[in-house]
């Protein structure tokens, strides 16, 4: 029976696999590229197979400075990253990073610490989302593709 994505996620349960920051793996492609970032085990273990099953190359990173990193040597889609990766806030520095290198990348915070301060923030610096986990992954795929047509016609 396949496993849950420990409480980070609703809607879809899949099987755990191992995944270490920074790699990338990659089946059956769209052409968009996400950088997925977050400081938890079990949700980058579990999310990116759900991402690459609807055809993300993903590319997965467990801190802000490993995500700056992969940045600066590829061109992404989608960041999804979580808010606090580490230290609070750290998503922020990760989106400013992706607007600054890929402005036209469509930027998405996940956080299980929601606050009004954090979503106000989120406005100000640009986000093109923000999502309260535990979210619902069939959202987070059709924000991203509402959010992808729209950088396209833009």
């Amino acid at each position: 029976m396949p496993k849950t994505t420990s409480g980070a996620l609703r809607g879809v349960g899949c099987r755990a696999q191992s995944s270490s920051g920074g790699t990338s793996r990659q089946q059956r492609s769209n052409g968009q590229r996400l950088l997925f970032v977050d400081d938890e085990p079990g949700i980058r273990q579990t999310l990116p197979v759900i991402l690459e099953q609807r055809g993300f190359e993903v590319h997965v990173a467990s801190t802000a400075k490993e995500a700056m990193a992969i940045m600066q040597s590829d061109k992404f889609d989608v960041l999804l990253s979580d808010l606090n990766i580490g230290a609070e806030g750290d998503g922020f520095a990760v989106v400013s990073e992706m607007r600054r290198l890929h402005p036209k990348c469509v930027n998405l915070l996940l956080t299980g610490f929601p606050a009004f301060e954090s979503a106000v923030e989120a406005i100000r610096r640009g986000v093109d989302d923000y999502f309260v986990k535990p979210a619902d992954i069939e959202v987070i795929l059709s924000t991203i593709e509402v959010k992808l047509k729209k950088s396209e016609t833009a």
